[in-house]
């Protein structure tokens, strides 16, 4: 049979994935589910074959993007799959294979895997994508990005669900638990991070923080076909990509308070922002047309993002990022594209005065209750201390920035606990708020894991003793395998695991034994661990639903103003929703001993 669908053993365990349902398509009869993308047609061929007698070929292609598609209903959103799909060539080509979907009229085209095929050979193109949820659409396809004409043959596709072995949090401390009276701890993540329930569960359980990886950056957000129309060279068009919505929902359906993070970069903005008519080989507009885009597009991003999630708690937002070398140096002029480390804002400006403008802009159309920072790396280089101390003091001297962001992507190498303690002491001299945002800890060559925890419990000894200035201490990922220094396993936990660095940063930490869980909008659990009951707090009629981290409803009922609920359920952790009569809302996790 052409299309086959079978169960792989439930048990093949790849670290925490077990393999369930597949999709194969050999085309040995027919060709399914598979279309032309674009004008390109495909059809059955014997002239190649990876296996079997026949594949797909697919030509009469006249664009880059024209290729091949397949539909298949089975492909579900909110679920991770290992997509194969073997490629023959006459010609050299750069094949690609990506999925695309979308979510409310807006369209992603994330890529599964990329390579060069060589002429006459049969190459595999493999990858694993995370499907966000909530997405429509989902629609794998193969194209050639470097050629509008190659014809190619397809054959022996696969496409395998992978299915999570749950991880039981409640024998880890939480970690937003154990430093509630010191400062929130957070973490980043990306749509394709938070989709596992694995990684929402650890989320709910470790974190009070949130900042969005990859989802508010300027690439993320800017849409350059809008601009074109609608933009009249000073109006840049926004819009939230599916994985943007991902990250926001996953933020405000669980009350997780977030960062936002980054409106004025050099890199990760597309070049067109900076030029006429925002084309892609514009000139490069003056300096007073790019302080009205400027404006423009921090007032679009901002109202956009409110009103689509007026119940989304931003508590912080990164203004301007990343603007000074490791000299302590504005960055040269030029494409951060053509270059690395230029930046078009130098280029258009041709001073520094675009940060205060940014500033100026972000405190006009922000809530008065969500905080600016200006964040950087490297933040313990002496030069750049000096810089950064000089900028912030100013900004924040003039009412324009609340805080300084510390990266501190750090390594086993450098720097010392001693060297950051210094850069941490001087900005916290200023006044400002101090956020550690982006927190990871490579382990060099010649170093092992030990080094790694050392620094680790260095670092929280400094934040525990600055906790008066530091509001966020907040971890760059959630685990090793899918840090963006992997290699260097940077983080505290690997697959969900903990590692010493944990171990060490809790160490003499005492758990609250009467955790409280208060929203903002007054509703309150007590206790949040127990081994027996728990109240709940809501001012007026409310109804409470209990729910397994699977999602399965294990208890719900009604109140009035206060009610002791038996906690007659197995230990383990549990999420309770709590609805006031006013629509006040709170998403409490309960962790049953």
């Amino acid at each position: 049979m052409n299309l086959k669908k079978f169960l792989l053993p439930a048990m093949t365990l790849c670290g925490l994935q077990c393999y369930a349902d597949a999709l194969n398509y050999d085309f040995e009869s027919s060709a399914d589910d598979w279309a032309g993308r674009g004008d390109a047609t495909v059809e059955l061929s014997t002239e190649q074959h990876h296996s079997g007698d026949q594949s797909l070929f697919v030509s009469n292609r006249a664009e880059s993007w024209h290729g091949a598609l397949v539909s298949n209903a089975s492909i579900e959103a909110g679920k991770t799959y290992i997509i194969s799909a073997w490629v023959f060539v006459y010609s050299n080509g750069n094949m690609d294979l990506s999925l695309q979907y979308s979510a409310d009229g807006a369209v992603a085209y994330p890529r599964v895997a990329s390579k060069e095929a060589y002429a006459y050979s049969w190459t595999e193109l493999k990858g694993e994508i995370v499907i966000p949820e909530e997405v429509e659409d989902i629609t794998p396809y193969i194209q050639c990005t470097n050629s509008a004409t190659l014809e190619y043959f397809i054959d022996d596709v696969t496409i395998e669900e992978k299915v999570e072995e749950l991880v039981d949090f409640s024998k880890q401390l939480p970690l937003k638990d154990l430093y509630r009276d010191y400062f929130k701890i957070g973490t980043a993540a990306t749509a394709s991070e938070i989709t596992p329930k694995n990684a929402k569960n650890m989320i709910l359980h470790h974190f009070n923080s949130l900042t969005p990886g990859n989802e508010l950056k300027p690439d993320a957000l800017l849409n350059q076909e809008a601009s074109q129309s609608d933009g009249d060279n000073v109006n840049p068009q926004v819009r939230l990509s599916p994985n943007t919505k991902a990250v926001l929902k996953f933020c405000e359906n669980n009350n997780i308070p977030m960062r936002g993070h980054v409106f004025v970069w050099h890199s990760q903005t597309p070049d067109w922002f900076f030029n006429e008519g925002f084309e892609s080989d514009g000139a490069t507009v003056s300096k007073e047309i790019m302080s009205q885009r400027m404006e423009n597009y921090i007032k679009n991003v901002i109202e956009l993002v409110t009103t689509s999630y007026p119940k989304l708690n931003i508590y912080a937002w990164d203004i301007v990022n990343e603007v000074f070398t490791d000299g302590g140096q504005m960055r040269t002029p030029g494409s951060n594209y053509q270059r690395e480390g230029q930046s078009r804002w130098v280029e258009v400006y041709g001073d520094d005065s675009f940060i205060e403008e940014a500033f100026v802009y972000a405190k006009k159309y922000l809530p008065t209750n969500i905080k600016t920072y200006y964040n950087d790396y490297n933040e313990y280089i002496g030069s750049k201390t000096d810089a950064i101390y000089n900028l912030v003091k100013k900004l924040y001297d003039k009412g324009l920035c609340d805080g300084v962001g510390m990266q501190s992507h750090l390594s086993t190498l450098f720097p010392t606990a001693q060297q950051y303690e210094v850069a941490l002491a001087k900005f916290a001299t200023i006044g400002c708020d101090i956020q550690v945002t982006e927190l990871d800890i490579t382990v060099e060559d010649g170093y092992t894991f030990n080094d790694q925890t050392k620094l680790y419990g260095e670092l929280f000894q400094l934040y525990k003793k600055y906790k008066d200035n530091i509001s966020l201490v907040a971890l760059w990922g959630t685990n090793d395998e899918i840090s963006w220094r992997a290699k260097g396993k940077p983080l505290i936990f690997t697959n969900y695991q903990p590692k010493g660095a944990y171990d060490k940063i809790i160490e003499g930490m005492e758990m609250p034994t009467n955790a409280e869980n208060i929203a903002d909008n007054g509703i309150i659990v007590i206790p949040t661990l127990t081994d027996g009951d728990a109240t709940i707090y809501c001012d007026g009629s409310f109804t409470y639903r209990l729910s397994s981290i699977v999602g399965k409803v294990v208890m719900e009922g009604k109140g009035n103003d206060n009610l002791n609920v038996k906690l007659n359920i197995p230990n383990g952790i549990y999420m309770m929703e709590i609805a006031s009569e006013t629509g006040a809302k709170n998403i409490v996790k309960i962790i049953k001993r």
